[in-house]
């Protein structure tokens, strides 16, 4: 997949410490630790409940992630930014714990497409500079792209992937934040072209080649019932947990009330000497911020 193949081009070290956040079932192939903020949940974004992935998840929210200064080599954190209410949060996030980052959002074209409405600012990279536009994206096509989304449109989407989204990889410390006055759709009026400035576009087609694993998922698609196809879908899908969280990457993570290391598992619960206990459901450890400051005074949380 065209994907994989441009995830396969970011410079990785044999000893980096890799941390995928937001990443569900799909992780980055190379991530160490998974941060998932809805690690049980099913919600618009996310019909069906999460495969785990085979490495170690915990539950945290990007606005505030239980790692250490400077602890993280890479983060990669694919489609996550723009669903933020607070991205520049989330980037100084990645600042404090990251040398290098890779994000990937939709393009605007994809926007335009399939304007989910859990979806709060359309963003741009600029270089280093990413632009955050108020999604204001009217559904110009309403339900159309989202209930004929079958497996022609997800490889067609997928042989398109650069079109149909942006990436930003770099070091940390270069990403600047712009939230510029016109919202999205000012954005798109203002740079389209209209009347008699549009374009004839060559009445061509391109048909770019599909893989035998997607031609198979055609001709299925076509000749079985769609509960039969569902069902035959999600063949190997059972969820699994995830992978213990190893002693290795307890290291790298800090304690979100009092900031700093050295915490301690003791079976199921992870203790820090200021008093903050973190618990495990389901094999993921919970290191929600809200959770924690609920046991604490207000002014020992952090802001």
């Amino acid at each position: 997949m065209i994907r994989e193949q441009s995830l396969r081009q970011i410079e990785v070290r044999r000893d980096d410490f890799v941390v995928d956040v937001g990443g569900g079932h799909r992780p980055f192939w190379r991530a160490d630790l998974v941060i998932e903020k809805f690690p049980f949940d099913q919600n618009l974004h996310r019909d069906q409940p999460m495969r785990f992935p085979r490495v170690p998840v915990i539950k945290a929210d990007a606005l505030s992630m239980p790692l250490q200064n400077g602890g993280c080599d890479l983060l990669f954190a694919s489609h996550v930014i723009e669903h933020l209410s607070d991205p520049k949060r989330f980037i100084d996030e990645i600042k404090r714990c990251s040398r290098r980052v890779y994000l990937e959002f939709p393009s605007r074209i994809r926007e335009l497409m399939l304007s989910w409405s859990f979806h709060k600012w359309l963003v741009e990279a600029h270089g280093s500079i990413l632009k955050f536009y108020l999604n204001d994206l009217p559904q110009l096509f309403g339900p159309f792209f989202h209930e004929e989304h079958d497996a022609a449109l997800g490889a067609w989407s997928d042989a398109r992937h650069e079109q149909l989204n942006q990436s930003l990889y770099c070091f940390s410390d270069e990403i600047e934040c712009q939230f510029p006055k016109e919202t999205a759709t000012e954005l798109v009026l203002q740079d389209s072209p209209r009347g008699e400035f549009k374009i004839n576009f060559a009445k061509s087609i391109n048909r770019p080649k599909y893989t035998l694993r997607e031609i198979l998922a055609f001709a299925a698609q076509s000749m079985l019932s769609p509960s039969f196809y569902s069902r035959l879908s999600r063949l190997g899908q059972q969820s699994l947990p995830p992978l213990p969280l190893p002693d290795v990457v307890l290291a790298r993570l800090m304690c979100l009330r009092c900031r700093t290391g050295g915490l301690r598992r003791t079976g199921n619960i992870i203790t820090c000497q200021c008093g903050a206990q973190y618990s495990e459901d389901r094999g993921v450890f919970d290191f929600e911020l809200e959770i924690q400051c609920s046991a604490a005074s207000e002014s020992n949380c952090p802001n």
